[in-house]
This record gives structure tokens, C-alpha cells and sequence, in this order.
């Protein structure tokens, strides 16, 4: 049997369904396989993707690493795919995910992007899910009442396989639209809700490490890299205000100019995880060495503070699973939110 995780779009929540899965099905003798990997990461000689690695370091798998991927999309692949094109590339995953159904009772299976991601590889989601007949959750990040639209039209691609769906990160403001509308409308048509998952700040938290890569900033103080940031402020305040908020967000980041020592002073001294100072300009003394004191990171970044905060602003979609703190999370989570009954049923077919 393979259970195959999509989606509509793409970040929408796929490892973590996965993962949940994994958690729910632990009873049973299962194999994880990314079709087609869009994180390149090199172990023990070979190329796997780095999210189909962590599912099975998370899900404890007795599986060897070159199994868990179909294809990987190396910068090389992708520029024959896209000069050249590639010949057998559907047949090549086919191939592999069969024989790790073979070995096992379930296959959990997933894809990168959307139903339609791979299509140029002739292996897209859709077509792979057709040719291993299987059973297919959709998961959809709630971003509005226009997300029963996209899965209206997932139905009509993939019919009686759709055998349920997850309802991603849904924000407080929004959920009486939810409640009230979306659901009764999911249920009315018949869609089975495997899952409706809350939005989270600690999965949407990013660590200091991932900030400063994503942001190619320059560390003044290293602070704890593994440190989590679950939202970000912007320093652009009098003093007094800016404490105010700072003291309300937990596990917090300030992106300021690097020029406003009272403000940097203010968030070191009410608990930052780090600074992002912004325009190119160093801190004083006095600063780096509260911050070393309290081990709060500094980093610097020549953009203005209005572009820094716009890239921050799209660090929670693309940032993984794999720290410790927000693996535990996922795990809670799902086991709160996944409905057994749903799960039993899909079993049943």
C-alpha cells in the first residue's frame, strides 16, 4: 500500500504530515520515498535530500539513505533536464518506490512543490500517484476561504484516490472563517479531514544559524546558534514603546538599524535571541558586550532594515523540520490534531 502526501502548493506542510503519519502508523512495517528531491545532501557516498533524511532519522527507518530519494535535483540534472531533457526518469522512480513497497506494509510517499512539480521531468506528483495506485492526502496551508478551490480542483485530478485532507497552519484571526464556512463547506462535499493544524510559532520559528545563512549576514557575537527565533520585531520605535513589546514576545529577534544603540541596549537587557542590525553599521562596545554577556546573537546586513524585515518575512516557509525543538513539536502536534478514525478509514481503502 503507498499513501502518498501532496499538495496544492508549495511549503504547505508535507514532512509534517509525513512525520505525523509516520508517528500514527509506528506499528506498522513502514518505508519512506521522496519521488523527487529538491534538497541536494551528500551521505555515505551517495546524493539524498535533506527532508527525506530527516524523515527517516525522525521516524527511526532501517533504511538505507540511496532508497529514500527517486531522483535528486542537483543543479547538474536540472540543467540537462531543462538543455536536454531526460529519458526513463518516471520509469527510474517507478522502479525504486515498487520494490521498497515490496518491503513493507506501507509506503509513505511524497513529492517536492505541487501535484503538478516534475512535469518537465515527465514524473510529475500527479502522474506518479496514478501509476502507483495510491491512496493520496492533500494538504493545503489555510490562507482563506480560495483554498477549497484548490482542493475542488485536486479532486477532479485525482477522484476516488483523494482519500483525505490536512488543513495546515491555521491563524487564530481566522479561524471562525474556518469553523463557520470552509469546514461545513469540506464536509458538504464530502472531504475527509485527516488533520486541521493550528499555526504554530515554534514551527514557524527559525534558528539563528538558518537566519544568518538565508540572510548572508556577518556574526559579530555567535551567541547559541541552535537558538530558535519565533518572531521578529523591528526596532524603528521610541525606547519606551519598544520595551513594551519586546517584553510581551516570547523568544523574539529585533532587525534595527545599526545605528540605534538604545534600542539595541533595550532588547539585549529584555532577553533577544539576536539582533539583525541593519544598513552596514557596526555596534559599540558596550553593546557587543552586553550581548556577549547574554549570549544574544549580532548580526549585520547591508540592506536596509525595510528589505531586511520584507526577507525575513518569508524565512518561516522555507525553513525545515530538523532542530530538536521543533521535531517535538511536530510530533505533539500531530498527535493532537490527526483523527484516528480518518486514518483507519484510508487504511481500509
Amino acid at each position: 500500500m503507498v499513501i502518498y502526501v501532496a499538495s496544492t502548493a508549495p511549503y504547505a506542510g508535507k514532512t509534517l504530515t509525513v512525520l505525523g503519519l509516520g508517528q500514527a502508523l509506528s506499528g506498522k512495517k513502514l518505508r519512506y520515498f521522496k519521488t523527487l528531491g529538491n534538497r541536494p545532501a551528500p551521505v555515505k557516498g551517495t546524493i539524498s535530500d535533506e527532508d527525506a533524511l530527516l524523515v527517516a532519522e525522525a521516524l527511526k527507518l532501517d533504511q538505507d539513505p540511496s532508497t529514500l530519494c527517486g531522483l535528486v535535483l542537483t543543479q547538474d540534472v536540472m540543467v540537462k533536464a531543462l538543455k536536454e531533457g531526460l529519458s526513463g526518469t518516471k520509469e527510474e522512480i517507478l522502479a525504486k518506490a515498487r520494490a521498497l513497497e515490496n518491503q513493507a506494509e506501507i509506503l509513505l510517499a511524497s513529492g517536492f512543490g505541487t501535484l503538478y512539480s516534475g512535469k518537465f521531468l515527465g514524473a510529475s506528483n500527479l502522474e506518479l500517484i496514478k501509476e502507483l495506485a495510491a491512496r493520496v492526502i492533500v494538504v493545503v496551508r489555510f490562507e482563506g476561504e480560495f483554498v477549497v478551490d484548490y482542493l475542488l480542483r485536486a479532486r477532479e485530478e485525482l477522484g476516488e484516490r483523494l482519500k483525505a485532507v490536512v488543513i495546515n497552519a491555521i491563524e487564530e484571526d481566522v479561524r471562525p472563517l474556518y469553523e463557520d464556512l470552509v469546514r461545513p463547506f469540506l464536509q458538504r462535499e464530502g472531504f475527509a479531514i485527516l488533520a486541521e493544524m493550528p499555526r504554530d510559532d515554534i514551527l514557524q520559528a527559525v534558528s539563528v544559524a538558518e537566519l544568518r545563512d538565508f540572510l548572508g549576514a556577518q556574526t559579530l557575537v555567535a551567541g547559541r546558534e541552535d537558538r530558535l527565533v519565533e518572531r521578529f520585531l523591528i526596532g524603528g520605535m521610541q525606547v519606551d514603546k519598544a520595551v513594551t513589546y519586546f517584553k510581551k514576545a516570547p523568544n523574539f529577534g529585533v532587525i534595527v538599524g545599526g545605528d540605534r544603540s538604545d534600542i539595541q541596549l533595550a532588547a539585549i537587557e529584555t532577553g533577544a535571541v539576536c539582533l539583525i542590525l541593519t544598513g552596514g553599521l557596526y555596534p559599540n562596545e558596550i553593546i557587543l558586550a552586553k550581548a556577549e554577556e547574554r549570549e544574544v546573537a549580532v548580526l549585520v546586513v547591508p540592506d536596509d532594515t525595510y528589505s531586511t524585515a520584507q526577507k525575513v518575512e518569508r524565512l518561516p516557509l522555507l525553513t525545515r523540520l530538523r532542530h530538536p525543538k521543533k521535531l517535538r513539536r511536530a510530533f505533539e502536534l500531530t498527535k493532537r490534531h490527526f483523527r484516528k478514525d480518518v486514518l483507519e478509514e484510508i487504511l481500509r481503502g
